[in-house]
């Protein structure tokens, strides 16, 4: 018993010391309030919008007591800094002069073996936010010291206690000077939030630089500005501008933020210290120490797909004129040359740059509008597209399925690459569904997949994809000498080969690896996208070789979109009617192909729903052309 009661003992009070919470509170008293605002004699209850204690002083002669300030608590005004365990908890007093009266500590949740305990609550921290007026920096390292290590804490209490403050001052003190800057973060979002990461880059506010390596691979960089607090929230979300920005000022007193995202498949990572930049003739190296990491690229408008993998920031030079264009290098260091790209800080980029007022969009302009950034033309068009599939598709007519296939090939491939991809999938398990309700075109094409694939089966993989088109037009052409049927017993293993590349696609976006490999199994985006990698162009070429010999070789044993189609035509309501014949015909089994009939069977999750062996072989709806006797008499060898 003894022995039991002490090893619960010890146990409780190694948990006590792994991870303490502070001896501190989230009631606050008349103590409290007057703790952070000495010099109010009382105070009202916590109202308004947002929610502060409002401070009094003495009464007049006529017994009126005026408002001298205000207090508030941190955790009323969201978001919430969060330090290296949790959020914390700050009641803080500001007078009508937009000045910091003092600070509290209510609660904040800490491990110590990342810090010095309560430091917090100790009077050398907080007292440096005595009399401290919102137009400081408050930054950690330059006007506030930090406690050695507990930077992210010291960092997350003096970022939480500023952004609360001058979100009060907004309100309550409109005269303060405080509310423009309120009012600027506010513009930021107005002019950015509407744009996308593509169209960013359509209008030069973003930049990229590709470079090829001699293997095939490529890196790829995009560079955009990125010196406001709204603005790093916009591009990379809230934490990991935070982190970013945490770690720039810890290092320099001055400096502007670059965004750098980077994608691509390159076999020799990114190293930081090879980029640089050049502006006339002065060159500014970009050394480790000035590059700070921007997160995994998983919020923001850099999580959009096929955007970057992950991103750092560099830390620009305080001498650089920012309304002069300047180079940016990166030297691969294997004897090619160094790749650059020529950037122009612009727009509301440049009025940050150069500490202009940012002035709210013009109402009419399009940017601002709501729904502005719908492409219109480009949902009718899709919609006609839908319109054309359906058409041929209900009437089972050849030469509507093949101009249908045409429009897909030529509309959805080349000119929109409007069609679906397994990153859709892969980014909205990592995302969620939000990737998808933004982009209206996107949503469409979801929609009408997800719907005809549960009532009739895979329309999408027949035509509708544009990289199924292709091969169909390859199988047209293509000599039929050079055309062969691939063993049962091959073709029936050989299927599951998409279901393990899916299941691994799955796993890795689940688990959040990082690593980007489906572009090796979806070869249409080398084509449609114009890829520079000589390895996937000779993966692309492989696969078409292998469709002038067998029918649909990439959607049969490749394809991971198709198996994810596969697994939900499992439900599909309405299925290709099996007729007397086809127990003894073999017509449909030869035409097929994705290799899907086996006589009187089909599989229907391969199945693509190209209706070939109803169009082609059947006159009327479950009316075979063929008679059984005739069938019968013929030994059952007819062929398509």
């Amino acid at each position: 018993m003894k022995k039991s009661s002490l090893v619960l003992l010890l146990s409780l009070l190694f948990a006590t010391v792994l991870h303490a919470r502070t001896p501190f509170t989230d009631q606050v008293d008349d103590s409290l309030l007057k703790a952070v605002f000495p010099e109010a004699s009382h105070f009202s209850a916590k109202q308004g919008t947002p929610p502060v204690f409002t401070a009094y002083g003495p009464a007049d002669q006529q017994g009126n007591a005026p408002i001298i300030g205000y207090v508030f608590q941190t955790s009323d005004l969201p978001p919430e800094e969060i330090g290296f365990s949790s959020t914390i908890d700050v009641l803080a007093g500001l007078d009508l002069t937009a000045t910091v009266t003092a600070i509290r500590i209510l609660d904040y949740n800490e491990s110590f073996r990342s810090s010095r305990g309560d430091f917090m609550g100790g009077p050398v921290f907080r007292g440096q936010f005595r009399q401290k007026p919102l137009t400081d920096e408050f930054r950690v390292g330059r006007d506030i010291d930090g406690v050695s290590r507990a930077t992210i804490t010291s960092w997350a209490t003096t970022r939480g206690i500023y952004n609360a403050a001058r979100r009060v001052a907004a309100v309550y003190l409109p005269d303060s000077g405080i509310s423009a800057q309120v009012d600027t973060a506010s513009n930021i979002k107005a002019h950015m939030e509407p744009l996308s990461w593509a169209q960013m880059l359509d209008k030069g506010l973003i930049s990229e630089l590709k470079h090829g390596y001699p293997d095939g691979t490529e890196l790829g960089l995009a560079f955009t500005y990125m010196g406001h607090e709204a603005l790093g929230e916009i591009l990379i979300g809230a934490d990991a501008y935070s982190t970013a920005e945490r770690a720039a000022s810890s290092r320099f007193d001055d400096g502007k933020l670059m965004l750098t995202g980077i994608f691509g498949n390159a076999s020799d990572p990114f190293r930081q210290e090879r980029l640089s930049i050049q502006q006339g003739d002065i060159t500014y190296p970009m050394p480790r120490l000035r590059t700070v990491y921007a997160g995994s690229a998983n919020e923001g408008k850099i999580a959009e797909p096929g955007t970057s993998n992950f991103a750092v920031a560099m830390v620009l030079d305080p001498g650089m004129d920012f309304t002069q264009p300047f180079t940016i290098f990166y030297d691969p260091q294997n004897g090619q040359s160094p790749a650059s790209v020529e950037v122009q800080i612009q727009g509301v980029q440049l009025d940050l740059a150069l500490g202009r007022e940012v002035q709210a969009p013009d109402a009419d302009l399009a940017m601002g509008s709501p729904g502005s950034d719908i492409n219109w033309l480009r949902v009718a068009g899709l919609l006609a597209v839908f319109w054309l599939v359906m058409a041929a598709f209900m009437t089972k007519n050849a030469r509507l399925r093949w101009t249908a296939l045409s429009v897909t090939l030529v509309y959805l491939g080349f000119v929109t690459g409007g069609f679906l991809s397994v990153s859709h999938i892969t980014n909205t398990i990592n995302l969620g569904p939000s990737m998808i309700l933004g982009d209206i075109p996107l949503l469409l094409m979801v929609l009408f997949t997800l719907i005809t694939t549960l009532i009739w089966g895979r329309i999408f993989c027949s035509t509708v994809c544009p990289f199924g088109a292709l091969q169909d037009f390859i199988s047209r052409f293509s000599p039929k000498r050079w055309q062969r049927n691939v063993p049962a017993w091959l073709h029936d293993r050989a299927i599951y080969i998409k279901y393990g590349v899916l299941a691994l696609l799955i796993v890795m976006a689940v688990v959040q690896s990082g690593v980007s490999i489906f572009q090796y199994f979806e070869p249409f985006g080398t084509l449609f996208f114009y890829s520079s990698s000589l390895v996937l162009w000779t993966l692309l070429a492989l696969i078409l070789l292998a469709s002038t010999v067998v029918k649909r070789f990439y959607c049969r044993y490749m394809c991971p979109l198709g198996a994810a189609l596969g697994v939900l035509s499992l439900v599909s309501i309405s299925r290709i009617k099996r007729v007397e014949q086809c127990t003894v015909c073999k017509v449909c089994e030869h035409a097929c192909p994705t290799g899907a009939i086996r006589k009187e069977k089909v599989d229907f999750k391969e199945c693509v729903r190209c209706d070939i062996c109803e169009s082609k072989l059947i006159q009327k709806a479950g009316v075979c052309k063929h008679s059984v006797a005739s069938l019968e008499y013929r030994g059952v060898i007819v062929r398509g």
